[in-house]
């Protein structure tokens, strides 16, 4: 299981009358002092601390991921136990965020992690498990996914798992808006985030950042 600081800088409204967005950005290592510098907030690679001066800059819309530990090679913990123990860390170091992101997505190939590798009966019942731990918590939640991986994780594109949760899809298209997403799953129709490409540079090296576009 890994926990993961997600900062969602809003750096502009995009056009469009039907929904208002922000552009965000997210990243799952430090990026060093410079690269906050440069877009106009500062960050260490302590997460706490990182937390604390993104808040101390003026930047409170901050969500935050986590990827559960899944996996048949592994002994993970239940997902409740996973779950409060995230809920805990936020407690106890008073972290506010917006929002909460469960991961679902399989391992890339070739990765040590070799999770959701139970098969799609399995998979399910076990992602639904983490559902109903999230739920409990009391705290805003959605889920993090990509429809193009829905199938070969649960058997089929069509499994309802969360699709009362808010969907941060994944869609590598280059285009910023809300309205483009067209690889739904899970009983999705809308999505409430979009993740559409990477950074070419700039404050950070290409690729530092996932760029995304959320529900304002």
């Amino acid at each position: 299981m890994r926990f993961i600081a997600t900062i969602l800088l809003a750096l502009g409204t995009l056009i469009g009358s039907a929904q208002a967005v922000v552009k965000a950005l997210d990243l799952s290592s430090p990026q060093g002092t410079s690269i906050w510098t440069c877009l106009g907030g500062r960050i260490d690679p302590a997460f706490i601390t990182s937390y604390n001066q993104i808040r101390a800059s003026g930047i409170t819309n901050i969500d935050g991921y986590f990827f559960p530990c899944t996996g048949s090679s592994h002994n993970c913990k239940s997902p409740q136990t996973q779950v409060n123990e995230i809920v805990n860390f936020l407690k106890a170091n008073n972290i506010l965020v917006k929002r909460l992101w469960l991961d679902l997505e399989p391992s890339s190939s070739g990765s040590p992690c070799k999770g959701w590798d139970y098969g799609a009966t399995q998979n399910t019942a076990l992602a639904k498990e983490f559902i109903a731990a999230i739920k409990a918590t009391g705290l805003k939640w959605g889920i993090y996914a990509n429809g193009n991986q829905w199938a070969t994780m649960f058997g089929s594109r069509g499994v309802n798992i969360a699709s009362d949760l808010p969907l941060w899809a994944v869609q590598f298209d280059g285009v910023p808006t809300l309205g483009s997403v067209n690889t739904f799953m899970g009983g999705w129709t809308t999505a409430f985030a979009k993740q559409y490409g990477a950074s070419t540079g700039g404050c950070a090296p290409a690729g530092a950042f996932d760029l995304n576009v959320f529900t304002e």
